[in-house]
């Protein structure tokens, strides 16, 4: 019995060594192929990363290029804006150099206390045509003095004639110049007559001016205008003399409107500083119809001209600081 015991143990432990390797066995295999999956599962995985590194690679790439095309065109906006800017600043400092200008032709013309808090343009276009307009009439209407520099020696009015000794009217003034002093267009005009004579005038000329004034140069020794000549104010009429009924060397120089004489003083004395001085004085001619005439010319001349440059400029300035504006918003 005790040898039936023995086998029975035998047996039992030859299969528990049995079951013990059989289980090792199977165990060393799910292990193997366990870990064969862990490392095909990891390769998978640091291929999918390697694929993952790539595409951000390229995209990295892609960000450079367009980091590049962005600083690129910033540079280009940066140069831009300089450029804007600088065009912005000299366009005021135009505005401010024609805004100087304008105040010191609205001082010489009177026109500041009127103008106050006067747009621009509308101070420009009020200044060109006040101007304008006396410049004109500058132009067209004698003023100064024919002999520059030279004394008057006999004024407008009622005197004792030097040679006939009776009272007789003096429809001009006399100017003491030596023979040979130059004499100048007042005005522009055309010349009506030349006349050489060595009685009464003398070698005379009669100078045609615009709105039916004329101006008269008697006493001269010689002449530089032919009659139909269109003469502008500055241009020289001839030289002074003794000739004709004269007790010494002068010019005698009249203005008359409509044939009516004038005193001439009032227009030798007439310059831009004392603009009014001549309406003010001379009362028998309209001035302000005439005015008015030149005014309504002038201003559609200063529109057509003057104007739409000013416009171009005003404008261009409103456009760069409107640009300005928003590229710093």
């Amino acid at each position: 019995m005790s040898d039936t015991i023995c086998i029975s143990v035998s047996h039992r432990r030859g299969t528990s060594h049995y079951l013990i390797n059989r289980f090792k066995k199977r165990y060393a295999a799910f292990f193997v192929l366990f870990l064969g999956g862990m490392l095909s599962y990891g390769s998978f995985n640091i291929y999918q990363l390697y694929q993952q590194n790539e595409v951000s690679n390229v995209q990295l790439s892609q960000l450079n290029v367009q980091a590049e095309q962005l600083s690129d065109s910033l540079s280009e906006e940066n140069a831009t804006n300089q450029v804007l800017s600088q065009e912005l600043e000299d366009k005021k400092n135009e505005l401010m150099m024609l805004e100087q200008r304008i105040d010191d032709v609205e001082a010489i013309l009177g026109l500041q206390a009127e103008n106050t808090n006067v747009p621009l343009e509308q101070r420009v276009d009020s200044a060109a045509i006040s101007s304008a307009v006396r410049g004109t009439l500058f132009r067209l209407i004698p003023n100064g003095s024919p002999t520059p520099n030279i004394r008057m020696s006999s004024g407008f009015g009622t005197r004792i004639h030097p040679v006939t000794g009776k009272r007789k009217r003096h429809n001009g003034l006399d100017f003491a110049a030596n023979i040979g002093t130059p004499i100048y267009a007042p005005a522009d005009g055309v010349i009506e007559n030349v006349r050489p004579s060595n009685k009464g005038s003398g070698n005379f000329i009669k100078l045609s001016h615009s709105f039916g004034f004329m101006s008269t140069y008697s006493h001269m020794k010689k002449f530089n205008v032919k009659r139909g000549q269109f003469v502008r104010k500055g241009d020289l009429l001839g030289w002074t003399g003794n000739s004709g009924l004269s007790t010494g060397p002068h010019l005698h120089y009249e203005i008359r409107f409509l044939g009516r004489a004038l005193n001439p003083r009032n227009f030798v004395m007439w310059t831009p500083d004392n603009f009014d001085s001549l309406f003010e004085k001379e009362k028998s001619v309209q001035w302000a119809t005439m005015l008015e005439m030149i005014n309504n010319v002038v201003a559609m001349q200063v529109q057509l001209t003057q104007a739409p440059s000013l416009e171009a400029t005003i404008k261009t300035a409103n456009t760069a600081s409107r640009q300005s504006d928003q590229r710093q918003l």
